[in-house]
């Protein structure tokens, strides 16, 4: 299994986001993080992606086109925004996106899946309680389960952590580091938070001024120059005491 994009280009209007852009193949077992500035296009990408953003160039899983088509059985794709907090139990609104994508499971392999996932994210004691009485960092984990539950070949994860508190955002990136590891599937997950990226990532795509300036495993591409031109700072990266890099940011520069 692999993804392989080639001169993928995403415009809004006449306004392009995103050109020419061509990485190398991605691997199955892969975790790749999308970095780059806000406005850069990360999730304009995991948009196209996921079949919900118009783009031109070409895009395959498995050989197979991706663009301009929605394939919830073989992509799962967590937006931004939150699921809405609704009068559906936790439970109720995840069952609910299984039967949608996945009417073809029995009642007893759904409610098997959700289970597991639950237990796999620990939200057991959230099964049960209204989307409407939940924290936005809970709901955000209900709409992590929502997508984990389908079993997709591909994750398209834009900012999953962003409503976590730390140790959360711990349990998701090891939960997505081992998913995708045990069922040799893919995830692109667009994050804001570089030395995460860094810590639970296999490798980065940093984007900025349209296209890619960086495709490498995080110590190869995390370098002050690239970091000055994606996000415009001064920034030291050092290896901290596991062998990760850090990226320390000093001051911003002018633009």
């Amino acid at each position: 299994m692999s993804l392989h994009l080639k001169d993928l280009s995403v415009q809004y209007g006449r306004h392009p986001v995103l050109t020419g852009l061509s990485p190398a193949p991605i691997p199955a077992g892969s975790v790749v993080g999308l970095l780059g500035a806000n406005g850069a296009g990360k999730s304009t990408l995991l948009r196209a992606l996921a079949g919900l953003q118009a783009a031109s160039g070409d895009a395959r899983l498995d050989g197979e086109p991706l663009l301009g088509r929605g394939q919830p059985d073989r992509v799962g794709y967590l937006p931004q925004s939150l699921p809405q907090g609704s009068p559906l139990l936790a439970y109720e609104a995840v069952l609910s996106t299984l039967r949608a994508t996945r009417p073809d499971l029995s009642a007893a392999s759904a409610e098997q899946r959700i289970e597991a996932v639950f237990d796999r994210l620990g939200l057991r004691d959230l099964a049960l309680r209204k989307m409407a009485q939940l924290s936005g960092g809970q709901r955000q984990m209900i709409g992590l389960s929502q997508v984990l539950v389908r079993q997709p070949r591909l994750l398209l994860l834009d900012e999953p952590t962003s409503a976590l508190d730390l140790r959360w955002q711990l349990a998701v990136l090891q939960t997505v580091r081992s998913l995708t590891a045990g069922r040799s599937c893919l995830a692109l997950i667009a994050i804001h938070d570089i030395n995460l990226a860094a810590r639970f990532c296999d490798r980065l795509l940093i984007l900025g001024n349209g296209g890619l300036l960086a495709d490498a495993t995080p110590t190869d591409a995390l370098t002050p120059e690239v970091l000055a031109r994606a996000y415009a700072v001064e920034a030291r990266v050092e290896p901290c005491s596991a062998g990760f890099p850090v990226v320390l940011a000093d001051r911003a520069l002018p633009v």
